[in-house]
């Protein structure tokens, strides 16, 4: 079967097929290209265009000569995509956790959007497709090929970093990002805890005032208009961190 697909494909290498099953598997889960909005085909084509022009990095892996063997390298070469995917995708996510944490100050975290992979309401939906369109507009897909290129160059083809180290990147990559995410988010929460400090003062102080009924509209009001104002600043410092991040060394 081998030497068909060799002679309807001039210069198909086993190489070049463990190298496209890892592109396929990382294209699968990254931010931007691996969106739901994307269709299934155009991550396929994405993967058949990128493959070949990594491939030449690696060096000639030899065809195991029994099913069982090729299945175990592809195997390996999807779970290294997908940890290459993962990695950057758990950093990613820290601007959904920052915008739901902002969303339930502002009292709009049971306002329903559209039910996808980004955040379930509007302010999440607003700046996931801001910030996707930012690392776009930024150079996304050249750091994404050559962040499949790292990976081919640390964890070569047939080659399966230890599972502790691994452990160990993922650990690092969730404290990063629920570091983002309430770096992003500590204006809001901070300013609704002070106003709210401030309403129950208030409420003591003028017990006939109905704070509650001038409170709530008010406080929705200074959050709409901080996202306004602050929601670029937040944006790029989420997309300086996702354009900045780089595979770490596991050996």
């Amino acid at each position: 079967m081998w030497n068909q697909l060799q002679s309807i494909f001039p210069g198909l290498d086993w190489s070049l097929v463990l190298v496209y099953a890892r592109i396929q598997a990382c294209i699968l889960i990254l931010p931007g290209l691996g969106e739901r909005v994307l269709n299934a085909r155009v991550k396929v084509a994405i993967a058949v265009a990128i493959a070949p022009l990594l491939a030449g990095a690696v060096q000639r892996q030899a065809m195991p000569a029994q099913p069982v063997g090729m299945l175990a390298q592809i195997g390996t070469e999807v779970l290294l995509g997908f940890a290459t995917g993962t990695l950057l995708r758990l950093l990613a996510v820290a601007i959904d956790i920052a915008t739901t944490a902002i969303a339930a100050t502002a009292s709009l975290s049971q306002i329903m959007g559209i039910q996808n992979e980004m955040a379930p309401h509007p302010i999440g939906n607003l700046l996931h497709l801001g910030g996707i369109a930012i690392l776009m507009a930024l150079g996304l897909p050249i750091m994404l090929v050559q962040l499949m290129a790292d990976s081919l160059n640390l964890w070569p083809p047939g080659a399966l970093p230890s599972a502790e180290g691994l452990a160990m990147a993922v650990l690092r990559v969730v404290t990063d990002s629920f570091w983002l995410a309430m770096m992003l988010a500590a204006p809001f929460t901070l300013g609704g805890f002070l106003f709210q400090a401030l309403s129950g003062v208030v409420n003591r102080v003028m017990s006939a005032l109905p704070v509650v009924f001038i409170g709530a509209p008010a406080s929705i009001l200074l959050a709409l208009a901080a996202l306004a104002i602050l929601a670029p600043l937040l944006v790029g410092i989420w997309a300086d961190a996702v354009l900045g991040f780089m595979l770490p060394q596991i050996p």
